[in-house]
C-alpha cells in the first residue's frame, strides 16, 4: 500500500507496472473511498527507477486517515491500479501495544481433551 501525506505538495511513490517501456501519455485518477470524491491528472510524470516506476504528483483531495484508490491509464486502458493511505505519521517502525483489557479478556486453557468429527 502506498503511503501519502495529507498535504498539497508533490509526492513521489513507486509502483511496479506490467510494462515500463513507454511512460508517456499516462493519466492518474485518485478516488477517496469514503466519499467517492476523485481527482484526475493527465500526462503525469513517471520515470523508471531500477525495477520500479516512480510517479510524482501533487494532490488536493488528501485527508488524514483516508484510503484512496489509484488508477493509472494509458491510451484509455488500465495500466496500473493500487491503494494508498493518507497519514501524517512518519515513524513507520512505531510499535503498537495491545489493549491490556482486551488482551486478557480471553484466556487459553490447555487440556488433554480431543475432539473427533464424524462424517
Amino acid at each position: 500500500m502506498i503511503i501519502l501525506a495529507p498535504n498539497t505538495s508533490a509526492q513521489s511513490f513507486n509502483i511496479l507496472p506490467r510494462s515500463s517501456n513507454d511512460l508517456t501519455g499516462l493519466d492518474l485518477t485518485i478516488t477517496d473511498e469514503s466519499n467517492k470524491q476523485s481527482e484526475t491528472f493527465e500526462d503525469i510524470t513517471a520515470v523508471v527507477d531500477g525495477n520500479y516506476v516512480t510517479v510524482t504528483q501533487a494532490f488536493t483531495i488528501l485527508k488524514e486517515n483516508r484510503i484512496y484508490k489509484l488508477i493509472i491509464k494509458k491510451d484509455g486502458l488500465n495500466w496500473w491500479r493500487g491503494k494508498a493511505m493518507c497519514t501524517s505519521q512518519t515513524n513507520y517502525k512505531l510499535k503498537h501495544s495491545l489493549n491490556t483489557i482486551a488482551s486478557t479478556q480471553y484466556l487459553v486453557i490447555e487440556d488433554d481433551e480431543t475432539f473427533t468429527i464424524l462424517p
